[in-house]
């Protein structure tokens, strides 16, 4: 639960603008790929991949995994559009500028943004909320378990977000990303599927990488 913040704290902060931010980033990665598959079958003595799919919960979770997920797109870009919000992520564009050629995404930016709206927004649901939650709510009570993952789940976007903006703006921008990990581990539990809870997520991270370009390249 902690390995994304701390990696986060190295890459976006401690190292960046070196060359072993990009190889931290992509290291932790490869963690929250691989380490989730190797818990079930190593300490919890699990298939990893189940004997039967059940496609049609998979099915039932996409119209409201869809409706939340436009909902939470309009609500950033109404944001960034017409309140104070927008003017003061303008006010950082050098800042977030610098940090996307410190990442080495500047010149990539589109299929950057591509790579994280449809891959690791998938991959954060298989770790976030079919892993971490899905085995904090064996363990406590289903509201303890959305505060418990849904906060985990906020603690790099804290650390990236103090990269760009002062600690009041921060908190509240990563207590929103809490917020939206606390629906999608809701999203899971009414329909023990992923995919409603990607397709919101994928939304979601569509609004923010607009509203970066639009700061980046204006």
């Amino acid at each position: 639960m902690v390995e994304p913040s701390a990696a986060a704290l190295f890459y976006f902060v401690l190292l960046s603008g070196s060359r072993f931010a990009v190889m931290v980033f992509a290291a932790a990665k490869v963690f929250l790929l691989i380490w989730p598959a190797l818990a079930a079958k190593l300490l919890e003595k699990q298939n990893f991949y189940p004997s039967k799919t059940d496609w049609s919960k998979h099915a039932k979770s996409i119209p409201l995994g869809a409706v939340s997920g436009l909902l939470m797109a309009l609500v950033i870009l109404a944001g960034f559009q017409f309140t104070d919000l927008g003017g003061i992520v303008y006010q950082n564009s050098d800042v977030i500028r610098s940090k996307a050629k410190d990442m080495k995404i500047i010149n990539h930016f589109l299929m950057f943004s591509l790579l994280i709206c449809l891959g690791h927004s998938l991959l954060e649901e298989y770790y976030w909320r079919w892993y971490v939650y899905g085995r904090l709510r064996k363990l406590v009570r289903p509201p303890v378990a959305y505060f418990g993952a849904s906060l985990a789940f906020a603690g790099h976007h804290y650390i990236i977000l103090g990269a760009f903006f002062s600690t009041g703006l921060t908190a509240a921008l990563g207590t929103c990303v809490a917020l939206g990990g606390g629906l999608w581990c809701w999203l899971f539990q009414r329909h023990n599927s992923i995919v409603g809870c990607w397709i919101s997520h994928m939304m979601a991270d569509g609004a923010i990488f607009y509203v970066g370009y639009q700061v980046i390249y204006s």
